[in-house]
């Protein structure tokens, strides 16, 4: 790997040696027993080239990080035989191809974090077999097709980040079933249809934005009693009608709410001046 790779600085990876142990290598770790390497922290060196298949070699690692850098090329098939991996973050880089298909077989993956690169193609069905996940962030790619339904099966899922991509058809009434989630982000897609009303229900949400998407329908005008824990909703340029909901005034934890370029007509409700975390409120403008 370090033979095919450039870092920044050059002599990022110095301690490579074959002739040492890969436990005394810097940005890589062993576990507490034997000499296996268990974790591999190759984030933020500026490493150009492609990632190399033989990662897949690494049977006991847990953890691999090679955010922010500039790989390229796919995704190589091999990172399915990391049986033990947990965390799996390649974001920040300029990553194409499909998502490999068999991910699925990385069962103990809890962070799939693929965040800002250039991946195409739909999100594959295997991915939502990964039960333990708890943070999937696909956002910033070129991934195209329908948001599987079968979402809604990963229980443990905190995060879910959609965003900026090409994806297309209804919001998933399934992802309600995700009764732990906290963010929901799938803003400028060309998502259409309704937000199905189950997700209003999902109380444990923090962020729920679908901002820049094709998206109408009337917002519930309890949909400040029903997110109690909300502290950003991000509903702009969609085509939702109707008023802007009264109950807003009740979120005590907003930092923010847009709902500006849609077709809402009325007046602003009163008392979100009082709100005591509010940073920026925009609902004004309205879209023909």
């Amino acid at each position: 790997m370090k033979s095919q790779t450039i870092t920044q600085p050059p002599d990022a990876l110095a301690t490579w040696d074959p002739n040492t142990s890969p436990c005394n290598w810097t940005r890589v770790s062993c576990g507490d027993h034997g000499q296996r390497v268990v974790d591999v922290d190759l984030s933020g060196l500026g490493i150009s080239g492609p990632v190399n298949p033989h990662i897949g070699n690494l049977s006991f690692l847990r953890t691999l990080q090679l955010q922010e850098n500039q790989f390229q090329g796919i995704i190589p098939e091999t990172i399915t035989n990391l049986l033990r991996l947990r965390i799996l973050n390649i974001s920040f880089n300029s990553i194409q191809g499909a998502i490999p298909a068999n991910i699925s077989r990385c069962m103990k993956l809890r962070i799939v974090d693929f965040m800002q690169n250039k991946l195409s193609g739909s999100i594959p069905e295997d991915l939502t077999l990964l039960v333990n996940l708890q943070i999937l962030n696909l956002a910033g790619n070129h991934l195209s097709g329908s948001i599987p339904p079968s979402i809604g099966n990963l229980s443990s899922l905190l995060t879910l980040k959609l965003g900026t991509n090409t994806l297309s058809g209804p919001i998933p009434g399934d992802l309600s079933r995700l009764v732990n989630l906290k963010n929901l982000d799938l803003t400028i897609n060309n998502l259409t249809g309704i937000v199905p009303p189950s997700i209003y229900n999902m109380s444990s949400l923090e962020t729920l934005a679908v901002a820049s998407n094709d998206l109408g329908g009337d917002i519930p005008y309890n949909v400040g009693d029903t997110l109690p824990n909300l502290q950003i909703f991000n509903f702009c340029i969609n085509k939702f009608t109707g008023t802007i909901p009264g109950s807003l005034h009740n979120l005590t934890k907003i930092r923010g709410i847009r709902m500006a370029h849609n077709r809402l007509h009325g007046t602003v409700p009163p008392g979100l001046g009082n709100l005591p975390e509010l940073e920026m409120y925009n609902m004004l403008a309205s879209r023909t």
